[in-house]
């Protein structure tokens, strides 16, 4: 399958999706966000993925969660001739491919209350990430709660929220994939969370190692749009962290190279794994000082 015709499948998966979600869930869907390359033309057809928010309110039950996963499901089983579907709802957990086949398309959908908009964070999510949803968004159904957000934050409150993502969520997700699955049969789920977790590790690296006047100017954003920029930025910080660093961003962009190849799979999942470990001590040094 030529890579205009996956694109071509993709965005009638989307259309098929958000029309389902607003015929099945009207009683409590307030609003559906895409976010993310695939918004702004620049989605992999490689290894695709689509993020969208989905805001709802306080009649959504458990018999609603369970609806979205058939919605989700069922649509990308009529998709499974051009590709396998895969839903993973970060930063909580990864999912499992629908089908073994490729390309696989990778959904992550994050459920979000409305109620909880003025919460700090707002909806549970630190402010550094909004920011970058934000500047990505493309709303398709509802309104759009992002803009109403106050993205401006401290350095204190982003370590904060640092201490847990990177510490807890991420490290936890990390450590735990293998006993999750049986890695060497499932190279592919291996190097999948290894290359996102490494990835996020790597992007709130920059705001941990940056000073406070470099974030508000925007150095951490130009870092993540340029990989010799970011490598180059880690050599300053740690040798280890940057050969890992480089290892991360090599893959995200050569993933086929790294899903199918045991040593390049175990290579990528220990730069992961050195990543997390990194910045934490950096966020843990930065706390107790």
């Amino acid at each position: 399958m030529q890579k205009e015709e996956i694109r071509l499948k993709i965005d009638e998966l989307i259309k098929d999706l958000i029309s389902s979600l607003e015929e099945q869930l009207s009683r409590s869907l307030e609003s559906i966000i895409l976010v993310g390359s695939y918004t702004i033309g620049k989605i992999s057809l490689e290894r695709p993925n689509v993020n969208i928010l989905i805001f709802v309110n306080e009649k959504m039950g458990a018999k609603e969660y369970l609806e979205i996963g058939d919605i989700f499901y069922r649509t990308g089983e009529k998709y499974k001739e051009y590709f396998s579907l895969k839903i993973d709802s970060l930063p909580f957990r990864f999912g499992i491919p629908n089908i073994k086949k490729e390309p696989q398309l990778v959904l992550t959908p994050n459920i979000l209350l409305v109620a909880e908009k003025n919460i700090n964070p707002p909806f549970g999510i630190p402010k550094n990430v909004l920011e970058g949803m934000a500047g990505t968004s493309k709303v398709v159904f509802g309104y759009n709660f992002l803009s109403d957000i106050d993205l401006t934050y401290s350095k204190q409150e982003f370590l904060h929220w640092a201490f847990y993502d990177i510490g807890i969520l991420f490290k936890n997700l990390l450590t735990r994939a293998p006993l999750s699955f049986e890695v060497n049969n499932n190279l592919d789920l291996l190097a999948h969370e290894s290359v996102e977790l490494g990835k996020v590790a790597l992007y709130w690296g920059t705001e941990v190692f940056l000073e406070e006047n470099d974030i508000k100017a925007g150095k951490h954003i130009e870092m993540i749009k340029n990989i010799d920029s970011m490598v180059n930025f880690y050599k300053g910080i740690d040798s280890d962290l940057a050969h890992s660093a480089k290892i991360i961003l090599e893959a995200r962009e050569y993933f086929d190279e790294y899903k199918g190849d045991k040593k390049k799979s175990y290579l990528l999942y220990e730069a992961a794994f050195t990543a997390i470990q990194k910045v934490f001590h950096g966020i843990m040094a930065q706390i107790n000082t």
